[in-house]
């Protein structure tokens, strides 16, 4: 039997509705090899969508390339794509350039498989490096990007794409799409999904709890997972039926006392 509400559990089919179109565009951004933009709150889904997308990919086909790291600059951008296609970088940030100029021509004569490059926390990339994305999607004078490339970060993302001093990059985005939190109705149904991947019947999670796990966590997916494991674990060593609104304002309680004050658990809750 499988554990729900881990993190990364559930299936494609087990994300919400705003998640599913979210898959969708980034797919299309895979098929016209252009650049997409997905940005959404602390636990939004966004590392789940890229494995969701990830997996829906032919390995056969596509050679998925994909870095976060904090502050990434152009230097390590290079290096780290260079070292996934299995090559050594070489030092400075002018012949590392060049040496993938040379890769991409070798690899577009050889029909390799295409590259996807997933880049997420891209809200703490550096300016320099959200401008080499220049250099990255150009090929000669053809207009077309040679492969795509999918940013996904916080919010912050979206507001610097807004600077003038992206404009360059901002024309080349194909898609961009925010993350909001669940409905109530996609929450319920995310519950009941979770419970009937890991073929769970007992507890049931009651109306009145689900109101309550949705209104506490805004419909963050990272934070329903929180409180409908902890609130599990409440109803199991109760050896209750149900999960009832007491056994969540238990674990809300619990939480608090643990973070060491009043917390609110919102989209910001990590």
């Amino acid at each position: 039997m499988k554990m729900p509400f881990q993190p990364g559990a559930g299936k494609p089919e087990c994300i919400s509705r705003v998640q599913k179109e979210a898959l969708t565009r980034m797919q299309h951004v895979v098929e016209t090899r252009s650049l997409g933009v997905l940005t959404g709150e602390v636990g939004s889904g966004k590392t789940t969508l890229l494995r969701a997308l990830t997996a829906s990919l032919p390995a056969t086909d596509y050679q998925v390339v994909y870095l976060s790291s904090a502050g990434l600059p152009p230097r390590d951008l290079y290096g780290g794509i260079l070292r996934a296609l299995g090559e050594t970088p070489v030092f400075s940030l002018g012949k590392l350039k060049h040496q993938w100029q040379e890769i991409m021509n070798a690899r577009l004569l050889n029909t390799a498989r295409q590259i996807l490059l997933l880049i997420d926390e891209a809200h703490d990339l550096p300016e320099k490096t959200l401008l080499e994305l220049r250099f990255l999607m150009c090929r000669g004078m053809d207009p077309e990007a040679p492969f795509p490339i999918i940013l996904a970060g916080q919010a912050k993302l979206r507001l610097d794409l807004r600077k003038s001093i992206y404009e360059s990059i901002a024309q080349r985005i194909r898609m961009q799409y925010h993350l909001q939190g669940m409905t109530a109705e996609e929450c319920a149904a995310y519950i009941e999904q979770q419970m009937q991947e890991a073929e769970l019947t007992r507890p049931v999670f009651s109306d009145s709890a689900i109101q309550l796990i949705h209104a506490s966590s805004h419909g963050i997916p990272r934070v329903v997972n929180l409180l409908c494991a902890h609130a599990l674990f409440a109803s199991n060593q109760r050896k209750d039926n149900a999960i009832e609104e007491k056994h969540v304002m238990m674990v809300l309680a619990d939480l608090e006392r643990q973070r060491g004050g009043d917390a609110s658990w919102s989209a910001n809750t990590a």
